[in-house]
């Protein structure tokens, strides 16, 4: 469940603390983490972004296909969300990969 200002009151059911991917996920998470934030280009993003859609829990993969598609060159197939929608998407994983992995992601307050 979320509370104001996007901090939760308790862990969703539907996202677990564990999965078996999770060691995957949370390296891919790391190259988002803050201090990196000028290192990265954005075709490493884009690899880190699948890398983590791919390892992610199974609860988290349809907000993870939206940042996905949100990194994929225009020529590439893709999907839009509205700008709420990908707001409260990037809320969402941001709060769980600071929680589950301990990365510091820009904007994300936990």
């Amino acid at each position: 469940m979320l509370a104001g200002a996007g901090a939760w009151l308790f862990w969703p059911e539907n996202l677990p603390t564990q999965w078996p991917d999770k060691a995957a996920f949370c390296a891919n998470a790391a190259t988002f983490e803050v201090s990196e934030q000028d290192h990265i280009t954005g075709a490493e993003r884009l690899a880190a972004a699948r890398a983590m859609a791919s390892s992610s829990p199974e609860a988290l993969r349809d907000e993870m296909r939206v940042l996905v598609d949100d990194l994929v060159p225009e020529s590439e197939p893709h999907s839009h969300v509205s700008a709420d929608e990908f707001q409260d998407v990037t809320v969402k994983v941001g709060e769980f990969v600071e929680r589950a992995c301990g990365v510091n992601l820009p904007s994300i307050r936990t």
